[in-house]
């Protein structure tokens, strides 16, 4: 939803939604929150597909199977959200051109249809393919309120990086059910390291050259985000899926294939 409200309002935007929540979104509209205030997102609530420029993909890792099929006639470019490595590997059904983007920011849905702004971070964006340019009006299609977004020609290093800070943040905020900022504290802090330790020694394994310092850019992300709940935590708290597998479990596999003590 954070997405949604990014855009800048001169696009025409639609939202796809799952058909069973189609008709409560219809009525009740999309919103955001920020700072006790809350606006309603402009935007067209859909079930299928329409003819488009750009695709925003923002699904779970485990369910980009199962979501493509829903642009499974798409042939333009996608821009693509989310965490974990898989999309470095994903192979879309009709060879889109696709940029993915990393991103900071904490967001947290309260319900159907509203989530609530927890506090900024930078976002990256790039094209999969290094020797493809990005669309000059990409960083343009969203608005400062939300995303600070950066071009890079190295996306799949920021990838990473996001996946080894999240193999830390996520799984220590999960267990000890904390907010980000709560991370601070060195006995919480101390287990953070460890995890980044080790998944940053995976990422050099595989020649990972880190944009920013992962260790300093995690503590970065916990002081600007200090009352949000983590994906992983939201999830569980709400029964759904966790991505533990999408995010540690891949980097434990790429690290004993490697040959890394993990």
């Amino acid at each position: 939803m954070t997405l949604a409200a990014s855009l800048d309002p001169k696009n025409c935007l639609s939202v796809l939604v799952k058909e069973e929540n189609y008709s409560d979104l219809k009525d009740r509209g999309l919103w955001i929150q920020k700072n006790n205030k809350k606006r309603r997102i402009n935007a067209r609530i859909i079930t299928r597909l329409e003819e488009v420029e750009l695709v925003i993909y923002a699904v779970k890792s485990y369910d980009m199977a199962n979501a493509s099929g829903l642009i499974k006639d798409y042939k333009g470019k996608i821009i693509i959200c989310q965490n974990g490595l898989k999309i470095l590997n994903y192979n879309f059904p009709n060879k889109n051109i696709v940029y993915p983007m990393v991103t900071s920011i904490g967001a947290e849905t309260i319900s159907l249809g509203v989530s609530e702004f927890k506090g900024t971070g930078l976002t990256y964006i790039g094209n999969i393919n290094e020797k493809e340019p990005l669309p000059n009006n990409f960083t343009n299609l969203f608005r400062y309120e939300f995303f600070k977004v950066n071009s890079v020609q190295n996306i799949k290093d920021y990838i990473w990086c996001k996946a080894v800070i999240n193999s830390a943040i996520n799984p220590i905020a999960t267990i000890y059910n904390l907010k980000n900022g709560d991370l601070i504290q060195d006995k919480y802090w101390n287990k953070v390291e460890e995890l980044l330790l080790e998944s940053s020694n995976v990422a050099e394994s595989e020649g990972i050259i880190f944009p920013n310092n992962p260790l300093e850019s995690a503590r970065d992300i916990i002081e600007k985000t200090p009352t949000n709940m983590c994906s992983m935590l939201q999830d569980l708290k709400k029964g759904r899926r966790t991505e533990i597998e999408e995010i540690n479990g891949e980097i434990c596999n790429i690290g004993r294939k490697n040959g890394v003590q993990i």
